[in-house]
């Protein structure tokens, strides 16, 4: 079992980090709302350490599964996730993306029975909100009196069908999900005009094209 990491920031994205320790890199899901604060440890290239969650994701083919890292800089944060993701039908990259609101706005909404509040975290509805009061009611009061009053993931904007199908043309071309998501991020940013599948991946070729001419020199 993997519960903690230390390392410095090798590559960082709004949904992984890629720690680097003795020559080992270690890639790690985090919430959306580390982003700046890990981007800032980058800049000052320290070590840092991530309170860790492993778990084993299972491939479309049942045959296959993934070992996969989250990652947290507070307990606390990685304690509550751990307690929040035993609710059947919340998976792990759905309560990532959920946490948008601060865990003790969270904890407090599933202790008073407030499922108002918990259907406003995207991905949850009604009958999941119920369900995890039902689940977790009673359970939830120590992470209610957190002092923390940032949420942990900022609520994403829906991205259009081509950038998720370049992404996946990506994935299947063995790019991880990180690196992808990089490379389409920094082709969007050179033209925010490109508004098909083709366009994407043409930015995307020619941006490594000058990228690997730049180093050939």
């Amino acid at each position: 079992m993997i519960s903690q990491i230390s390392g410095r920031i090798n590559h960082l994205t709004e949904e992984a980090v890629t720690l680097e320790n003795d020559g080992i890199f270690y890639e790690l899901m985090i919430p959306s709302g580390l982003y700046n604060s890990l981007k800032s440890l980058q800049a000052e290239n320290n070590p840092i350490t991530l309170h860790t969650i492993y778990y084993i994701e299972a491939g479309d083919m049942k045959s296959y599964h993934y070992p996969r890292l989250v990652g947290f800089t507070n307990l606390v944060d990685k304690e509550f996730f751990q307690a929040f993701t035993t609710v059947s039908g919340l998976g792990i990259k759905k309560a990532l993306k959920s946490l948008t609101l601060p865990i003790r706005d969270i904890a407090t909404a599933i202790e008073t029975k407030d499922a108002a509040t918990l259907i406003r975290l995207p991905g949850l509805g009604r009958r999941l909100a119920e369900k995890v009061i039902a689940e977790l009611a009673g359970k939830m009061a120590r992470f209610a009196l957190a002092k923390g009053e940032e949420p942990l993931s900022t609520p994403q904007k829906e991205k259009e069908n081509f950038v998720l199908e370049a992404l996946e043309v990506l994935l299947q071309l063995q790019y991880r999900r990180a690196e992808a998501e990089s490379m389409i991020d920094k082709a969007m940013k050179t033209n925010p005009r490109i508004v098909s599948t083709e366009e994407l991946i043409t930015a995307i070729f020619n941006l490594e094209a000058s990228q690997r001419k730049g180093v050939a020199r």
